[in-house]
């Protein structure tokens, strides 16, 4: 067993997984936040926003990755978990989370309409479940009950309740947390655009 896929609980290796957006070959990226975006911090902290958001909002493809293919978790450098229809589909149907879905168009490098259906997965509320003992990374200054860079996440499993299987948690609110069933069922599925790190591996995340 590798150091990185250490047992993260007292009965075995977690049952939780980290959900990471990555730019594929021949994938877009979104880089940048639109004009008009309202209370930006609310999607990426699991704060319901309503009517706040304004219905087909347009984010543009960023020009540094010129892929046009548009995977079923987009990869942003704006914090959210932004994805497609069919991803969204399989949310509804398969995660069991509150999640508030705000549809955004997608425009290509030249400001064409390269989807109208995408989506801010805005997945509502944070577990306090994260073992910040064990937990690795550099603490917020302002706020060190949250991280800013990620080395190692530990979770308190045993605080979970069993229908959990997508969260966000207060030390990592940005990151969204997978049980392994859902996994397998998203992976069955053969989305794009994930990488997956294991809970309790060591990781190189900036949040």
């Amino acid at each position: 067993m590798a150091d990185s896929e250490m047992e993260t609980t007292d009965t075995g290796m977690s049952e939780y997984f980290i959900l990471e957006w990555t730019v594929l070959d021949g994938y877009c990226a979104i880089f940048s936040l639109p004009e008009g975006m309202p209370m930006i911090h609310k999607p990426a902290r699991g704060i319901r926003m309503g009517s706040e958001f304004p219905d087909g909002l347009r984010f543009s493809m960023t020009k540094q990755e010129p892929g046009l293919k548009i995977a079923d978790v987009i990869a942003n450098a704006v914090n959210y978990f932004m994805v497609s229809k069919r991803m969204k589909e399989l949310l509804e149907q398969h995660s069991g989370a509150d999640i508030e879905f705000l549809r955004f168009v997608l425009l290509n490098h030249r400001g064409r309409v390269a989807s109208e259906d995408c989506y801010i997965a805005n997945v509502i509320g944070m577990q306090d479940c994260v073992d910040m003992d064990r937990s690795e990374g550099d603490r917020d200054a302002l706020k060190p009950e949250r991280f800013m860079y990620l080395r190692r996440l530990v979770l308190k499993e045993d605080t979970l309740a069993p229908e959990v299987k997508l969260f966000r948690t207060s030390a990592v609110p940005r990151l969204m947390l997978v049980r392994k069933d859902l996994k397998a069922q998203l992976e069955k599925e053969g989305v794009t655009g994930i990488t997956w790190h294991p809970v309790g591996s060591e990781v190189e995340i900036t949040l």
